[in-house]
């Protein structure tokens, strides 16, 4: 009778999850232990789903990796699609190493997989129908500007393989600091050796400290026998379809500015060498010796007989100097004459240059700017009207053997008028992830056409019949599609709980369940606040209001500031589920703060990045307190990195903050010339000139030239107007970041001024540590509790 009884309890607190937990706030703990997901991807055979599943970000074994410690924390899970059977897992244990997918062999029988540890990457074959993993003693290389690992076959694997355990520069940044600066050290206390580390310039740069370099290797997956190929520093590596030949581009020599010239930060810092390799015969050719390529354009035609690359005389310019270039199998190059047309690059954020093309069949088909500066594609040599490029983010797709063009609302034909022929997104099998940037700018025309047409929830192949799945719900987003347009991958999200889920005719197959328990979390109400911009201009501002507030309440408020921002929608740090490791607006919220990220937009061109920025800042709070939300007699500011210089500008420009946080900023401007510590300690990775100078000259800030105008980055630095400065600062900074806060806060210590400094040691850019993130926003909260007072007051 009494187990009944309990047992009837247990049923009746299960039946009515929401009456028996009360809500509560989000908090640092919850942060610490939240799940993601990483890549996704169906297998070529539509059999197997593999996914990266990261588990509780306190559980790493190691936070050394930085930016990279969610790889520790990821197990592999493989799903059999068509069997309810448990998963195939590669974990292990106590998170001392992750592991992470690599791509599926053709006939989907086996998948590449990498193991990470904290201080290495180690290459594997996965086989599927046993389960077994074949490690070998390979460090393979990880690039984001490009693909290093490839099936040339079912059963032959191509990559580019580091020295062994030599792990790639994302894992290294993290804890090679650390590790050569106390060699470093060591070598100066025993007195017997230099502890220098010289760096050069001019015509003596190569002198300097050079990497070793990668090789080329072909494994047999059967056997296990490598062949090692070619050697050189690659970083990108494309196989003609046939599988006989592979381009590569490397790093080779240094590049130094040219001084009339403005920097960018996406400037290479080395020339791009070109390398073509018959994999049979091993034979290198250089088809370029003397151009300079640009990233992410090495697209074979279908035929594998030529690829389409973009080069430049060494030190000339890309949108000037550049010219796109078709190289054949036997390594002879052709530079495409555009007749009156000038090559169309496009460049990101921080000045890449980027290069588009494609094939149509056997055509090369390129992206150009008209005489009257139109955009188009066009076939260098063929009478073919040029079609008019209507969306930038257009790619073309091979359909039948012939080009068309994927744009927003469908797959248009390639001619000047683009009629519409099928309506979707070509979407992939989620492994993009192994070409870097390069698939997202050119693309295989032939790998877009053999993706699914996915419309809403309709699967097709281009020609085929659609098969409709049920309506995907509300948080609900597309992940993978299935080559054979049968089922999608997607992921779920409410309230912060998350679900992986197999979406199919025969109805949803959860996968993996993320952050369960975060249903029962109150994360405050996201509210819109309109105002005015500088030039009268409707913008939108947002405000995360705290658990519990009432209409009324007039709640202290922190400003996220971040010059250049001007959201259209709630941003994502705001909405439920958010986790955002640094300065976390739900754990802020958490804790009572009403949390508003401002809309600041930069006019283009402007040379004051933070001109004006404290009114600016002021119209939106004010716009809040008129909603009667906020109080805009408590407010603090706090930024980081660019944000970080924003706040700190504004407080010398107004006394109305009460308090202000700024992490890893620039008070002083002329300090964002300074070499990172990473490249002091490793002169082999090179001298990243556009990382520094190029942020200050044509990046983030705009200055200009700092030898012409050195004056313009004093004037703009808050740490030349530290007189001005009366709110109370903590500033935050970590060892491997550059101490830039240390200046600034010794001016205000001198002038009497509440400021606290805050060092973190072993720490980047992130604090990636969770023993560094509970202190981090355990002082956050400290410090605006003592400025703004008690969220009640």
């Amino acid at each position: 009778m009494r187990r009944s009884l309990l047992a009837l309890a247990l049923a009746t607190t299960a039946a009515w999850p929401v009456a028996a937990q009360t809500p509560r706030p989000f908090s640092i703990d919850d942060l610490l232990a939240h799940e993601d997901i990483g890549t996704t991807r169906i297998s070529p055979d539509g059999v197997w789903v593999a996914i990266e599943h990261q588990r509780p970000y306190d559980q790493a074994g190691s936070y050394d990796l930085s930016t990279m410690v969610n790889a520790m924390l990821t197990d592999l899970e493989i799903h059999r699609v068509a069997q309810d059977r448990a998963p195939i897992r590669l974990a292990a244990p106590s998170h001392e190493a992750g592991h992470l997918s690599g791509p599926f062999s053709p006939d989907g029988a086996r998948m590449a997989v990498f193991r990470v540890t904290a201080d290495d990457l180690q290459l594997g074959v996965l086989t599927l129908e046993t389960g077994v993993t074949a490690w070998y003693p390979f460090t393979p290389e990880m690039s984001q500007f490009g693909q290093t690992v490839a099936w040339r076959s079912p059963t032959e694997l191509v990559f580019v393989a580091r020295p062994r355990h030599d792990p790639p520069v994302a894992m290294r940044v993290g804890f090679k600091v650390q590790k050569r600066v106390e060699q470093l050290w060591r070598t100066a206390a025993s007195g017997h050796g230099s502890s220098a580390i010289y760096i050069p310039s001019g015509q003596s740069r190569q002198s300097r400290t050079q990497a070793e370099p990668s090789t080329l290797v072909v494994l047999d997956v059967r056997t296990g026998t490598p062949r090692q190929l070619a050697r050189g520093e690659w970083f990108d590596l494309r196989l003609s379809p046939d599988g006989r030949h592979a381009a590569l581009l490397e790093d080779a020599e240094d590049l130094q500015p040219r001084p009339e010239q403005p920097v960018r930060v996406g400037d290479p810092i080395r020339r791009r060498r070109l390398s073509l390799v018959e994999l049979d015969s091993g034979r290198v050719r250089d088809p370029l010796p003397d151009q300079d390529l640009a990233m992410y354009l090495m697209t074979w035609s279908s035929a594998s007989d030529a690829f389409i690359v973009f080069g430049r005389p060494p030190g000339r310019d890309f949108d000037e100097d550049g010219q796109f270039w078709t190289v054949s199998s036997n390594g002879r190059a052709r530079p495409l004459d555009l007749g009156p047309l000038k090559p169309w690059v496009q460049r990101t954020w921080d000045g890449v240059a980027i290069p588009l093309a494609s094939w149509d069949g056997r055509r090369p088909i390129v992206q150009a700017r008209t005489t009257e500066g139109a955009r188009v594609w066009t076939s260098p040599g063929s009478s073919a009207s040029a079609v008019p490029v209507k969306e930038p983010s257009e790619r073309i797709v091979e359909i039948n053997g012939r080009a068309a063009i994927q744009r927003a609302d469908g797959v248009h034909a390639f001619t000047p008028d683009g009629p519409l022929l099928a309506r979707g997104q070509l979407r992939d099998q989620g492994q993009t992830h192994d070409m870097g940037n390069p698939v997202r700018w050119n693309p295989s025309p032939r790998d877009m056409g053999q993706r699914t047409l996915v419309d809403q929830t309709c699967l097709s192949r281009f020609s085929g019949t659609p098969a409709c799945l049920t309506a995907m719900v509300s948080g609900e987003v597309v992940l993978a599609a299935s080559p054979h347009a049968d089922f999608l991958v997607t992921r779920h999200t409410n309230q912060g709980e998350s679900e992986v889920r197999l979406r199919s005719a025969k109805g949803i197959k959860p996968l993996i369940a993320l952050n369960e328990g975060w249903s029962d979390i109150d994360w405050g109400r996201v509210v819109p606040v309109p105002h005015a911009g500088p030039a009268g201009e409707s913008l939108t501002s947002w405000l995360l209001l705290p658990p519990g507030a009432a209409p009324g309440d007039r709640l202290p408020v922190v400003v996220e500031v971040y010059p250049g921002t001007a959201p259209r929608s709630a941003p994502s740090a705001l909405l439920p589920g958010g986790t955002r490791m640094q300065n976390n607006p739900a754990v802020i919220a958490g804790a009572g703060y009403a949390v508003l990220i401002v809309s600041l937009p930069l006019a283009p061109g402007e040379r004051r990045p933070a001109a004006g920025i404290a009114d600016r800042i002021l119209v939106a709070v004010d716009a809040a307190g008129d909603l009667g939300l906020v109080d805009p007699g408590r407010v603090a500011l706090i930024g980081h990195s660019f944000g970080g210089y924003g706040v700190l500008s504004a407080v010398a420009q107004s006394d109305r903050f009460r308090a202000v946080i700024a992490s890893n900023g620039y008070p002083d401007l002329t300090l964002s010339l300074q070499l990172p510590p990473f490249f002091r300690v490793a002169p082999e990775e090179g001298v990243p000139v556009g990382q520094m100078i190029g942020w200050g000259e044509t990046g983030q800030a705009s200055i200009g030239d700092f030898g012409a105008t050195p004056g313009a980055y004093i004037e703009a630095s808050p740490l030349y107007q530290v007189e001005a400065i009366r709110t109370p600062a903590l500033l935050i900074e970590s060892d491997l970041d550059n101490q830039r806060m240390s200046t600034l806060f010794s001016a205000l210590y001198r002038r009497n001024r509440e400021a606290g400094l805050l060092t973190y040691f072993g720490e980047g850019h992130t604090y990636a540590s969770p023993g560094n993130l509970r202190d981090l926003h355990a002082r956050i909260l400290d410090w605006l509790a003592r400025y703004l007072g008690p969220p009640s007051g």
